[in-house]
């Protein structure tokens, strides 16, 4: 009877060691890609907190123009993807467009001044095409259209695409029309349906197309004439079409030339404005569910030797500004959590967030008895509006700061998260998926705080950058080196690499066992990241995607908390018999081993 409580006990305890994870399927950290595209997806910003959603969002207009700058967003998309060759499999989205606006079909303002909305958002892993791509997604959500899926990894051009394969023009006859459209890659269905989900919103500007539109009295300000009276993404350009009540001026216009929608939507008697199908365009919901599948596949065209990633899925956990560093002559291991809470919803007041982590050297390497804990330094809640996406999808994210002064002679190896709403639910245990977060190396470090930026010059300025880094002085690396890259040029410029190696930087003294290694580089840019490497034994350790924003005083800084030592009964990554062993607390173990010698002595 005795052996079998102690079995249901054991069981109990088990049983209450057993964790629960959220992770998007597919993804595991780090993926620095993903998490970059994700950022900008779901928080619409960069790293220095400049927002490109907000430009537009809520479906805003021009305060110049006029103009619906979502329609304008768009717009530049579909330009920059006409001149795709599908047979050839060459041109897409692939940010061409910022080299072709002197032809005529690209004419006005309003592409230069989307691509000077988009020139600053784009980094290492978040390409000039998919800053483009994603300010698509953000116009049409931003004004009540569908959420068009993400995916990144396009590349970006260096030049302009072929001047021989143009945009389709308001004058041009409807067979040159379909011809264009099916070089690029679309049916005639699906050209019917891209052009209705296209004019839903904007319109015809006479600035840009004097023989459309002609100027209403004196004003400076321009004349717009829109494709329908609502400025929201629906299907009202398309009921309006059907009943006759459309002011489109590419459907009713004196001079049946240049109306080109009406060519279009009627070139198969109307069949795909009216039929009550895959493309029932007359119904408000389906006829956005369409406008999602044409436009997701517009975004996804290019070159055959783009490989784009998988759909950008919201992280609920999201793990992110990870960094052992130096700051204040101490180690420290900084890290972030972004939690998605329901619109409309709170957490616990009582919740608790606490971090925990594995040393990397010693006798506790790796928990092998204990793990240190830390409850965060500091939290920030985000308003849902940070991205349309985020707020159509009912969310906003809550952040938990950890900064914590670590042992050199210790450092860190693994770390993971429990979330405790003390509501009487079951804490939450985010750990990677099971696997925890694995932190690669601690050989080199970037130390922002000891870096600088100085800047000179007014609109041309010049941008001298003091980078640092820190080496474990208990190693010797026969090379340390750098490399740089910025592609958020003003007035879309060429990329800038930068490759230097960095020296010993004897002014600089010896910190928590590290030296420090430094070198100066300039740059014109306006998001240079770099990567940090030290080749050592044969080996290169490398510390990547870093920020160069915030640098010495104007980096923000969060004091250390104080941790603890706990012990833990599951380390992430961790066998179930190792875990079944360490759930067990050692007195436990003990008493369990006496009560079973008593038992079996008395039949002996």
């Amino acid at each position: 009877m005795l052996l079998a409580r102690t079995s249901r006990l054991l069981a109990d305890l088990l049983a209450a060691g057993i964790w629960c994870t959220s992770v998007s399927a597919g993804y595991s950290w780090p993926s620095p890609q993903y998490e970059a595209l994700e950022t900008f997806l779901y928080e619409g910003r960069r790293y220095d907190g400049s927002n490109l959603a907000s430009l537009q969002h809520p479906c805003k207009n021009r305060s110049d123009t006029g103009a619906s700058i979502g329609a304008e967003w768009l717009r530049l998309a579909y330009h920059d993807v006409s001149t795709r060759d599908a047979e050839a499999g060459t041109g897409g989205l692939d940010g061409s467009i910022a080299y072709e606006l002197d032809r005529e079909e690209n004419a006005g303002q309003a592409m230069s001044a989307s691509l000077a909305d988009f020139e600053s958002f784009s980094n290492k892993y978040v390409s000039r095409s998919d800053v483009i791509a994603a300010g698509t997604i953000f116009a049409v959500a931003s004004c009540g259209g569908p959420i068009i899926p993400f995916r990144g990894g396009r590349f970006d051009a260096v030049t302009a695409a072929s001047s021989s394969f143009s945009v389709p023009e308001p004058f041009q006859d409807f067979q040159t029309h379909l011809d264009m459209f099916r070089r690029q890659g679309f049916s005639q269905t699906e050209m019917i349906t891209l052009v209705a989900c296209g004019h839903t919103i904007g319109g015809v500007r006479n600035t840009d197309f004097p023989h459309i539109v002609s100027p209403k009295g004196e004003s400076e300000k321009p004349t717009l004439e829109n494709f329908d009276p609502s400025p929201q993404y629906d299907n009202l350009v398309v009921q309006q079409y059907l009943d006759g009540s459309t002011n489109n001026p590419l459907v009713v216009h004196p001079n049946k030339t240049i109306t080109s929608d009406f060519r279009i939507f009627s070139s198969d008697n109307n069949a795909t404005m009216k039929r009550q199908a895959a493309f029932n365009l007359s119904s408000p919901d389906a006829y956005l569910n369409s406008c999602r599948t044409v436009l997701e596949k517009m975004l996804n065209m290019v070159p055959s030797n783009v490989a784009l990633t998988d759909e950008i899925r919201l992280l609920q956990e999201k793990v992110f500004n990870v960094q052992l560093t130096l700051e204040h002559g101490e180690l420290v291991f900084k890290a972030s959590l972004r939690l998605a809470q329901s619109v409309g919803s709170t957490p616990s007041k009582g919740r608790v967030v606490r971090m925990f982590w594995c040393n990397r050297y010693g006798d506790d390497k790796d928990c092998s008895t204990n793990a240190n804990v830390v409850f965060q330094a500091a939290s920030t809640q985000d308003s849902p509006e940070i991205s349309p996406i985020t707020e159509r999808l009912g969310y906003y994210f809550i952040n938990h700061q950890f900064v914590v002064k670590v042992d050199p002679s210790k450092s860190i190896s693994l770390f993971w998260f429990e979330s405790d709403e003390h509501d009487g639910s079951t804490p939450k245990i985010i750990d990677n998926g099971g696997s925890g977060y694995q932190f690669d190396q601690d050989r080199i470090l970037y130390v922002p705080m000891s870096s600088q930026l100085d800047i000179t010059g007014g609109d041309e300025a010049s941008k001298v950058y003091q980078i640092v880094a820190a080496v474990r002085s208990d190693v010797s690396p026969s090379r340390v080196y750098m490399s740089g890259f910025d592609n958020a040029i003003p007035k879309h410029g060429p990329a800038i690499t930068i490759a230097e190696d960095l020296t010993l930087n004897t002014t600089l003294s010896p910190v928590e066992g590290y030296n420090f290694y430094s070198t100066s580089i300039q740059s014109a840019g306006l998001q240079l990241t770099v990567d940090l490497h030290a080749d050592i034994d044969g080996n290169t350790y490398t510390v990547d995607f870093q920020q160069t924003y915030f640098l010495g005083s104007s980096l923000p800084y969060t004091p250390p908390t104080n941790s603890n030592i706990t012990a833990v009964a599951q380390i992430p990554g961790e066998s179930t018999d190792t875990n079944s062993v360490r759930s067990l607390h050692p007195s436990f173990l003990i008493f369990s081993y006496l009560i079973l010698v008593t038992y079996i002595g008395l039949f002996v």
